[in-house]
């Protein structure tokens, strides 16, 4: 979950970022619910057993996983596209 607050600057260059705030709590959120909910969850050894529920909640979780990581990735390159290049004197060569 990220945890950095967003500047108004941040929000007026990218909105979007606002939204994946919001996204990063419910995500971390939606997790803990799933594994309060079916502690089975942390049993990776235990999934033959998995009713339909566990099983939708394994899904529900794996996709929830994917979808953190896409989030972080779209902020990496929003990053480095504001990051400002390197100046010629500023190279490390």
């Amino acid at each position: 979950m990220a945890t950095s607050r967003l500047s108004p600057q941040e929000v007026s260059d990218a909105p979007e970022l606002l939204a994946l705030a919001a996204l990063d709590t419910n995500l971390w959120t939606l997790q803990i619910a799933l594994i309060a909910a079916f502690p089975e969850l942390i049993d990776e050894w235990a999934r033959q057993r998995d009713g339909p529920a566990l099983r939708a909640a394994r899904r529900l979780s794996r996709g929830a996983e994917s979808l953190q990581r896409a989030i972080t990735h779209y902020r990496k390159v929003l990053q480095a596209e504001r990051s400002p290049p390197l100046a010629s004197h500023d190279l490390p060569f």
